[in-house]
């Protein structure tokens, strides 16, 4: 099963980033806006799709759009745990992601949010919501699942969407990782697979994005520009749609 990165120092190039207090890997999710600017999506053009949310922790991505009448799944390993540990994580985690955000506010990009507090009150909105979803739907659509095995038929999935995963740990997940994760996710997708973002540290592409590129059969790649940006240099996804 993949192994989600535990954030430490490396990762927000803090030598003393408080990160280092966590054990295990980090659960804190997006709202579900972020989500829209991050993959480019516009809710009239999702009604008839089926979605799967790959790794996407305690997003509100699945939550906010059944509430608007579009199918997501959510998948990630974190999904074996109950509701109530969840959101002890999900707080706990947050709280240190923002007092290390502070310490190094300069390194980020603050225009979707202005600083960090409203980012904190924006994403312990958005763990409220998925905490209040996964209980009633876990087991149903949230999923325990690998992304490197997904327990799902092939092209069953018309959209399929990865955020903070892929090469933004590029130093801890490896290129197998990527490329094994990148075909499986395709396997169950009929249309197409988003990946964001594909930057790591500083504002850096990957070089797993171009190997990638590469390296991936049958289908048709592009890298397009997204109205978000939080690391600097990440307004960008990769889009993957099959031929």
């Amino acid at each position: 099963m993949q192994k989600k990165p535990n954030i430490s120092k490396d990762v927000l190039s803090n030598p003393i980033s408080p990160f280092n207090r966590i054990q295990g890997p980090i659960f804190i999710g997006r709202t579900w806006k972020e989500y829209m600017k991050m993959f480019n999506l516009e809710l009239e053009n999702l009604s008839e799709l089926k979605i799967l949310d790959c790794a996407s922790g305690a997003s509100s991505f699945r939550a906010h759009s059944a509430e608007n009448g579009v199918d997501v799944t959510a998948v990630d390993l974190m999904y074996c745990q109950n509701a109530d540990d969840l959101c002890v994580k999900c707080n706990e985690h947050l709280k240190i992601l923002v007092e290390s955000l502070k310490k190094i506010e300069n390194k980020f990009v603050w225009k979707f949010f202005s600083d960090p507090d409203e980012l904190q009150h924006n994403r312990n909105n958005a763990c409220k919501e998925f905490i209040s979803d996964y209980i009633n739907n876990k087991g149903k659509n949230y999923i325990p699942a690998d992304i490197k095995n997904l327990p799902f038929n092939d092209e069953c999935y018309d959209l399929v969407l990865c955020s903070h995963l892929l090469f933004i740990y590029d130093h801890r997940l490896d290129y197998e990782f990527h490329l094994k994760a990148v075909l499986e996710m395709l396997r169950v997708s009929k249309g197409e697979l988003r990946i964001y973002p594909l930057v790591r540290n500083h504002g850096v592409k990957s070089e797993f994005v171009e190997r990638i590129m590469n390296d991936v059969p049958d289908v048709k790649m592009e890298i397009v520009s997204v109205d978000y940006e939080f690391r600097k240099e990440s307004n960008e996804m990769l889009r993957i749609v099959k031929k």
